[in-house]
């Protein structure tokens, strides 16, 4: 008589992509775009955090203020442009657009973005300061060559339960594209994940609002350590077919010329 040893055959769980004998990553369902305003001084140190997990994001500056106290430099701007990020308009000295005239928000949105293109960026995209925004404003940023521009608010958080978790990809409102409100000092990690999660539920883009990154510097602004165990926790989201892009790839924004500034269809109507 043969005897026969019984070998333990060990099972292990095996990635949705092998399982599936594909080799292809999961479909992007979700795109996450990580946007940061005003051209705070802080904003070169996060960019490298980005860079760090493999990622890039979208930088809004108003350049009446480069140079200024606690602001980007000149230096800074160009460091992170060059790394890979998308460089935005912000208006010239982040004003309320609704407030102004309309002649009054051409000279702050074009003028701004003519400033960008004449220190050698190619910005497509605006961000109305404040979220602030209105029919004039859209025409004017378009007007002034943007391609897309990004409000604030509009989408599901603890202030918006009703609101949709995401921005569709091809958004339904191409200059006043929605996203969480803005985070701030007491939105915990667990927040910033939750947003995302919502989104995950249908799929779509979530643009994410930040504006200082640093430790106890005010309302708007988040810690370097709770943005660093953020960004590892969405890089890991990349199995379930969210990724991190720019708002600029994220929509598709095409580079569009400049008004001349004499231009009379650029003028106001």
């Amino acid at each position: 008589m043969v005897a026969f040893l019984a070998v333990p055959i060990l099972v292990t769980a095996a990635a949705p992509a092998a399982l599936a004998g594909t080799g292809k990553p999961p479909k992007v369902r979700t795109v996450v775009s990580l946007t940061f305003d005003d051209g705070d001084s802080t904003h070169p140190a996060v960019a490298g955090m980005l860079e760090r997990h493999g990622m890039r994001g979208t930088f809004y500056v108003n350049t009446d203020t480069v140079g200024g106290e606690e602001k980007l430099t000149r230096r800074g701007l160009a460091r992170i442009a060059k790394k890979g990020h998308e460089i935005g308009g912000h208006t010239l000295t982040h004003v309320r657009l609704t407030e102004l005239t309309r002649s009054e928000q051409q000279t702050q949105i074009c003028d701004d973005r003519r400033r960008l293109v004449s220190w050698g960026y190619r910005p497509v995209t605006l961000a109305y300061p404040f979220g602030s925004v209105d029919s004039d404003a859209k025409a004017v940023a378009r007007r002034c060559g943007y391609d897309a521009a990004r409000g604030v608010g509009g989408l599901k958080e603890w202030a918006c339960p009703a609101c949709p978790g995401a921005e569709t990809l091809r958004p339904r409102d191409r200059y006043d594209i929605r996203t969480p409100g803005s985070i701030r000092e007491d939105t915990l990690l667990r927040h910033m994940r939750q947003q995302i999660l919502n989104a995950e539920k249908t799929g779509g883009l979530v643009p994410l609002v930040f504006h200082r990154v640093c430790d106890d510097c005010g309302l708007y602004s988040v810690t370097p350590k709770r943005m660093n165990d953020f960004l590892g926790w969405l890089k890991e989201r990349r199995s379930r077919g969210t990724v991190v892009k720019t708002l600029k790839d994220a929509v598709g924004a095409r580079h569009r010329p400049l008004p001349a500034a004499e231009d009379p269809a650029a003028a106001p109507g």
